[in-house]
């Protein structure tokens, strides 16, 4: 894989690309468009604000990069901000009498495990997320389902092209996304 093609695959497979098309997916799948709006909204406002937050701190020098690949920078950078967010959001999804409110509590829980992780190792959210989505729309459409799965890894190796992970960083967020979005499926479908 040339740089260029993995820089490609990369923007792709970027969590706040990936996982919020999915999921917008899912959410109108699972309801209308007009009852899943309110979903929709905090989802794509979740996005916004990550990626604002990000934007001023990388314009004020305070991570290296957008991927905010050290990772020392990822704790206050990413996990703890999204770990409110995602609080933030089930609190407002259950205020207005939104559905997926466990969903939302759950990947909470994934971002707490691999803010666990990133104080050994710095796991691949790409990978994580790519791994992680995929399960979650197998038992929507097994053919995007298989899709999602069968590019996963595709996204792992962009990755270690790129020099953002090594191996055992991509394989780690590979198992941790395999494992919460099994859990995923035997817990909420």
């Amino acid at each position: 894989m040339t740089k260029q093609t993995a820089a490609i695959i990369s923007a792709i497979g970027h969590p706040f690309l990936l996982l919020p098309l999915v999921l917008a997916w899912l959410t109108i799948r699972k309801l209308s468009f007009e009852a899943a709006l309110p979903t929709l909204i905090a989802i794509a406002s979740c996005i916004i604000i990550m990626v604002v937050f990000l934007y001023f701190r990388k314009k004020r020098g305070l991570i290296s990069n957008w991927d905010v690949s050290l990772q020392k920078q990822r704790s206050e950078n990413i996990y703890q901000p999204i770990l409110i967010l995602v609080f933030v959001a089930a609190i407002i999804l259950y205020l207005i009498k939104q559905p997926f409110i466990g969903d939302t509590l759950f990947f909470g829980l994934l971002i707490a495990v691999c803010y666990a992780i990133n104080t050994k190792i710095k796991v691949s959210q790409h990978t994580v997320m790519a791994f992680y989505v995929s399960f979650l729309a197998l038992p929507v459409n097994l053919w995007i389902g298989l899709g999602l799965l069968t590019f996963a890894p595709f996204i792992a190796k962009s990755r270690t092209v790129l020099g953002r992970h090594d191996k055992d960083e991509v394989v780690i967020g590979g198992i941790v996304g395999i494992i919460f979005g099994i859990l995923h499926y035997w817990l909420f479908e």
